[in-house]
C-alpha cells in the first residue's frame, strides 16, 4: 500500500486503483505501472454486471421479437384467411351473374314453318325468314339489356353467321340435310371502317342461337367472357347446352361436336342453296 503524502508534500500524480490488478499507485498515465490495463476499464464486477444487463436486454428483444413474429404470422393469416373469403365472396357472386345473364331464351316462329310438300326454294326461304326471325328477337334482347344497364350501346341490328370460322363456311339455314343450325350471332353497335372506307368488322355483343327447322322453334343465349377483376379470369359459366343444342360431352370451354352437328363448307356439301 502507498500511503499518501503529508498536506505539505509538493504536488503528487494522483493515487490510482488499477481495476485488473487491483494495486494502487501515483502516476499521471492512463495505464497501471504494473499490468498495464487502462485505469479507465472496467473490473471484473462492472464487466460481469454489464454483461448480465446486456444478456438480461438480449433476452427480453428475442422475447418481443418471438411474441411480435408471431403476432405478425397471426394477422398474415388473418388477412389471408379475410382475402380469400371475399374473393369466395366475388366468385360466387360472379358465377350467379354469369349464369344470369347466359340464361337460355326460347321462342317460336311456326307461321314461317313452309307447307308439306314446299319445294326446296320455299324450305330455304323459310330457313332464311327464321334467322332473320332471330336476329330480330336478338336485337330487341340486346336493347333491353342495354335499357337495364347489362350493357353498352346503342344497338343498331343483329346479324348471325356460321358458328364455324373459316372463310367458305356455309349457314346452317342453307344446308337443307340440317335439321338444326347453330349460329354465332353479333347484336352490333357499329361498324368499323378501315382508313379506306372499307368496312372490317362489327362492334358489339356476343350472342349464340340454335334453330330447329322441323318445328321452327329456337334458343338463344348471351355468350359472355369470363369474369374476373384487375385483368385476371375469375369465373367461367360454360353456356347451356340449349343454347347451342349439343349433344356432345363438355369440352374445353364448349362441348364436343357430334357427328354432323359441325357446320360444313363448300367442298363437303351435298345439298345447298345456289
Amino acid at each position: 500500500m502507498i500511503e499518501d503524502a503529508p498536506p505539505d508534500a509538493p504536488d503528487l500524480p494522483p493515487l490510482r486503483t488499477c481495476p485488473n490488478c487491483g494495486r494502487e499507485g501515483r502516476t499521471r498515465y492512463e495505464r497501471c505501472p504494473f499490468c498495464q490495463t487502462s485505469y479507465y476499464a472496467r473490473n471484473r464486477n462492472q464487466k460481469r454486471r454489464r454483461l448480465a444487463v446486456v444478456v438480461g436486454a438480449l433476452a427480453v428483444l428475442i422475447v418481443l421479437g418471438g411474441v411480435g413474429t408471431v403476432f405478425a404470422l397471426s394477422d398474415r393469416d388473418d388477412r389471408n384467411a379475410r382475402q380469400k373469403t371475399q374473393q369466395g365472396k366475388l366468385v360466387a357472386a360472379l358465377r350467379v351473374k354469369l349464369t344470369r345473364i347466359q340464361a337460355p331464351h326460347r321462342g317460336a316462329a311456326p307461321e314461317l314453318r313452309p307447307p308439306a310438300g314446299a319445294s326446296d326454294g320455299q324450305r330455304l326461304a323459310a330457313r332464311k325468314a327464321l334467322v332473320g326471325a332471330v336476329e330480330r328477337r336478338i336485337t330487341a334482347d340486346a336493347r333491353a339489356r342495354a335499357a337495364a344497364g347489362e350493357l353498352d350501346g346503342p344497338i343498331t341490328h343483329t346479324e348471325c353467321g356460321p358458328i364455324l370460322k373459316a372463310r367458305n363456311a356455309i349457314p346452317d339455314d342453307r344446308v337443307l340435310a340440317k335439321d338444326v343450325g347453330r349460329y354465332d350471332c353479333v347484336a352490333i353497335k357499329h361498324a368499323v371502317i378501315a382508313q379506306e372506307g372499307e368496312k372490317v368488322a362489327d362492334l358489339g355483343h356476343a350472342f349464340v342461337a340454335a334453330l330447329n327447322f322441323k318445328t321452327y322453334t329456337y334458343t338463344w343465349c348471351r355468350n359472355t367472357p369470363a369474369q374476373g377483376e384487375a385483368g385476371v379470369a375469375l369465373v367461367f359459366v360454360r353456356l347451356d347446352r340449349s343454347c347451342l343444342a349439343a349433344k356432345g360431352k363438355a369440352l374445353g370451354s364448349g362441348y364436343a361436336a357430334m357427328p354432323g352437328e359441325q357446320n360444313e363448307t363448300s367442298d363437303d356439301v351435298s345439298e345447298t342453296a345456289g
